[in-house]
């Protein structure tokens, strides 16, 4: 009897084949369930309405799950990612964006998320709103927040008249502050002395009426609050100027008082709130000289970012309300 030899070669390779066919069925499954989970990402979903690769990782990246859900319930719109990679962008204010920007095309986006982010759009007073005194120095008030006309700040206090001119008063909680700014100044060879700074509403109105008999309302509205309306109300706003200037200049803001003010404001809580290139969302025209304590982090960021007390309030203090 013949006994036939084992041919391990064909062995091996029948073991290879059978691992092959084995690893090939395993793939294909893998990649149908793969395939499968994939279309259940937004990845796959939003891919799928239109967005591109890179639209669609910021739309991720940017938002959570409901608000996707929510855009994918939406047709493609590429201006919704170009909203969202604005630094300021709030996500509940999208629909404004979008609207705002069909009538004004020639604004840029990030024009478009301040002026609406701060309610720049809303005419004065037309739609008047209740400040919210519980946030303390950072409470807004403005064109369109306002106080009660019963609000009087329990700390009102006179000024020494070593720091500013005779009966002028301020916040108790911002005294320190300004003088310890005064008196650094005051090292460094400048004079500032505070000029305004605390009003009663019924000085307020007294003053608003005055220059409306005067100038007519519309110019009022723009260089004086109406009572209820203005931040010297608080307590918390002055004006702060050189009691004599070092040098004789043309435009006060290149002044080396201005400048250094400018420099160092923020590092006592201060910022400039009324600037010629904020106008369009403040209401009111330039105002040189008036600073509003809002305390020493917001005013650091304020002045690093270079944006307004009103786009401060919209995004760092309002926008989880």
């Amino acid at each position: 009897m013949v006994v036939k030899k084992f041919n391990y070669t064909k062995f091996i390779i029948f073991i290879v084949i059978a691992i092959g066919i084995i690893f090939g069925i395993i793939y294909a499954i893998t990649k149908v369930v793969s395939d499968y989970n994939y279309t259940k990402t937004y990845e796959y979903k939003l891919l799928n309405i239109g967005y591109d690769i890179d639209e669609t990782k910021v739309l991720i990246n940017k938002l959570d799950e409901s608000k996707l859900e929510e855009i994918l319930n939406r047709k493609q719109d590429s201006k919704i990612v170009s909203f969202m990679k604005e630094k300021f962008f709030i996500y509940d204010n999208l629909d404004k964006y979008l609207s705002y920007r069909n009538s004004h095309k020639d604004y840029d986006n990030s024009k478009i998320v301040a002026i609406i982010n701060t309610e720049a759009n809303i005419e004065w007073i037309d739609n008047e709103k209740e400040t919210d005194t519980s946030k303390g120095n950072l409470m807004l008030v403005n064109r369109l927040y306002g106080l009660n006309k019963e609000y009087v700040p329990e700390d009102i206090v006179k000024i020494p008249e070593l720091y500013a001119y005779s009966g002028i008063k301020i916040s108790n909680s911002i005294l320190e502050n300004i003088i310890s700014l005064i008196e650094e100044a005051k090292e460094e060879g400048f004079t500032f002395v505070v000029s305004s700074g605390y009003r009663t509403y019924k000085e307020q109105k007294s003053l608003y009426n005055s220059y409306a008999n005067s100038y007519g309302k519309s110019s009022a509205d723009l260089y004086v609050a109406r009572p209820g309306h203005s931040e010297y109300e608080t307590g918390l706003s002055l004006d702060i100027e050189p009691y004599k200037y070092t040098k004789k200049v043309k435009d006060v803001k290149q002044s080396d008082e201005y400048l250094w003010l400018r420099e160092n404001a923020y590092r006592y809580g201060f910022i400039f709130r009324f600037e010629s290139d904020k106008e369009y969302l403040t209401g009111f025209s330039e105002d040189i000289w008036r600073l509003r304590y809002v305390g020493n982090d917001a005013a650091t960021l304020i002045y690093n970012e270079n944006i307004c007390f009103e786009e401060y309030y919209a995004y760092f203090v309002n926008k989880g309300d």
